[in-house]
Formats: structure tokens, C-alpha cells, sequence
């Protein structure tokens, strides 16, 4: 009797130490996680203050979903865990568990919804001293319009620091411009305007693309995007008049 109540004790010690470990391992795998991803930049690169907004909350939206997936798995293992050491074959039944699982995710997705139409409407609102540029898509080419200085080119070229108005529209068939350092992508449709604001960050040369299959010279449809310094900017402004 006392060697069988000495083992019992012993092998619950041992059980106590797994669940233990198990749980600390969990604990270790969330924290690598959350830390991946805010550390990862989600964009392949970011040259305008909207895309370095939008890059913020992808990592929020990361670090969310990474608490929530590893939480819950390491839950299910050291539920699963203890309850085999334990030697129960059903799990019991709890309302007042149910309702923290029902009220937390309904929260936390209420959050996301505000955050996220916080966050576009911040992006998408153009400020009152924007660069209005009107963009014309047609097969296979791209023409910017400089509508405060009636200059036409067909490369995009902005100042840094500026906030620029691109006003987009289309000739012909729906495309879609797409410079991935923005982080947005917008439709130009036929008999109708869409726009998207953007303030440059830096100085540079970026590739933008028809991000909408247009037809037989759809590959080909790519236009330069040039960020200069304002001075440079407007001295090409003034030469191309």
C-alpha cells in the first residue's frame, strides 16, 4: 500500500512537469511567433506613408492572428495533454466557458472592423493641398496628367514629401495600376473615376504594372515611377511645359 501511494504521488509529480513543459513550450512558440512577425516586413518595399500605414496594421493584423492561432492550438494540446495523463475520455461541459469563447472572438473582430475602416479612411482621404495627377489607362499604356501645370508624360513622376491625388480612368477596358511599393492597387474603369492618394517617402525609380489581364499586350503594359526631390521635381515640371 505505502509503495503503491509513493508511485501514485510520483507519477502525479511527473504529470504536474509535463503539463509544465508543455504549457511553457507553448508560451515559447507564441512569443517566436508574435516576434516574427513583427519583426518580418509584410511589403517587399515601402515608398509612400500609406503604404508604410498599411504595413503597420498587416503587422497588427499578423500579431493578432498569431496570438490567436497558437493560443488556441496550445490550448487544444495541453487540454488534450492533461486530459489523457488524467485519464478522462470526455471533456466537460462549461457554459461560462462557452460564453468567454463566443464573447472574445466577437470582440476582438469588433476591434479589427474599427481599426480597419479607421485606418482606410485615413489612407484614402486627400489632403487639401494634394497634387491632383489624372491617369488615362488604355491598351497597353499608361498617360499622366499634371492638372495644375497641363503636363502630360507618360511616366509618373512625383515629388517627395507631397501628397499626390491620382484620378484614374480608362479608355478602353477595366485595368488595374499597381506599383507594389505603394501597397495599393486601383482599377481604372471605363466611364468612371477612382482615386488613390499617395505621399512619397523617398527618392527613387519604381515599377508599376497593369495589374488586370487587358488583352493580348497586357505584359507589356508597365510604366516608370519616378520620386525626386522637390526642387529637381519642379525644374522637370517647368522643362516640360
Amino acid at each position: 500500500m505505502l509503495f503503491a501511494a509513493k508511485h501514485s504521488s510520483e507519477a502525479s509529480k511527473v504529470r504536474e512537469r509535463t503539463i509544465l513543459l508543455i504549457t511553457l513550450l507553448g508560451l515559447g512558440l507564441l512569443a517566436v511567433g508574435v516576434a516574427v512577425v513583427v519583426v518580418v516586413e509584410p511589403l517587399p518595399e515601402i515608398a509612400t506613408v500609406e503604404a508604410q500605414v498599411l504595413s503597420q496594421g498587416l503587422k497588427i493584423f499578423f500579431g493578432i492572428a498569431a496570438v490567436v492561432f497558437l493560443g488556441v492550438e496550445g490550448l487544444l494540446v495541453f487540454a488534450s495533454v492533461r486530459g489523457h495523463l488524467q485519464g478522462k475520455s470526455q471533456a466537460q461541459v462549461s457554459s461560462g466557458l462557452e460564453m468567454v469563447w463566443i464573447g472574445l472572438p466577437a470582440v476582438l473582430v469588433a476591434v479589427i472592423v474599427i481599426y480597419s475602416v479607421n485606418l482606410l479612411s485615413d489612407i484614402e482621404a486627400p489632403a487639401s493641398d494634394a497634387m491632383v495627377v489624372t491617369v488615362t489607362a488604355r491598351q497597353f499604356e499608361w498617360e499622366f496628367y499634371y492638372v495644375d501645370a497641363a503636363v502630360s508624360s507618360d511616366t509618373l513622376v512625383l515629388p517627395v514629401g507631397k501628397p499626390v491625388e491620382l484620378l484614374f480612368t480608362s479608355a478602353d477596358v477595366i485595368h488595374s495600376f499597381w506599383v507594389p511599393a505603394f501597397g495599393e492597387k486601383i482599377d481604372a474603369v471605363p466611364d468612371m473615376v477612382t482615386s488613390l492618394t499617395v505621399t512619397p517617402l523617398k527618392t527613387g525609380i519604381f515599377r508599376g504594372v497593369c495589374a488586370e489581364l487587358c488583352g493580348a499586350g497586357h505584359e507589356t503594359m508597365q510604366a516608370d515611377v519616378l520620386i525626386q526631390d522637390p526642387a529637381v521635381f519642379e525644374a522637370w515640371l517647368t522643362s516640360s511645359r
